[in-house]
């Protein structure tokens, strides 16, 4: 699995690990700091993350998205708005549409879920997510806050 760290929102580094062999220290890519790793609880009897190996925090799941998406999710927009207004009914507007509709449509093959820490940010991917993991509660974030 893919390991992002992240300090006030910004990621800070990032390391791979093999959660079958769930290694006790990693060393991480850029500065070649050693991080000590908990497994106890951290991991279900499936061999799943369940909670954060750094800081034994809750994790949310979260569904990441290329940065295209918000470019596309404008042009569909103004394409549809000036569909609907008549401005532009031409072959080349169909195209276009058709265009935005299947890059849309690849963004979605694209993204993927991962997994996120509420306590101290840090960021899974590339692994196997439980399904009793949920999507990120205002109401959880908010009650792990008071307890921290």
């Amino acid at each position: 699995m893919l390991v992002k760290l992240h300090q006030d929102g910004r990621k800070i580094d990032q390391f791979w690990i093999a959660i079958e062999q769930r290694p006790s220290k990693v060393r991480l890519e850029q500065s070649g700091d050693d991080v000590f790793i908990d497994w106890n609880s951290t991991v279900d009897d499936s061999g799943r993350l369940r909670a954060c190996v750094l800081c034994r925090g809750d994790v949310y799941r979260e569904r990441t998205f290329p940065q295209i998406t918000a470019i596309v999710i404008v042009l569909a927009f103004a394409g549809g708005v000036a569909g609907l207004l008549g401005l532009v009914t031409t072959w080349l507007m169909l195209i276009a549409m058709m265009s935005v509709l299947l890059i849309d449509i690849i963004i979605l093959i694209f993204s993927f879920n991962r997994l996120v820490c509420y306590k101290c940010g840090t960021r899974y991917s590339k692994l196997t997510i439980a399904p009793y993991h949920q999507k990120w509660d205002l109401d959880r974030s908010k009650q792990l806050q008071r307890v921290s």
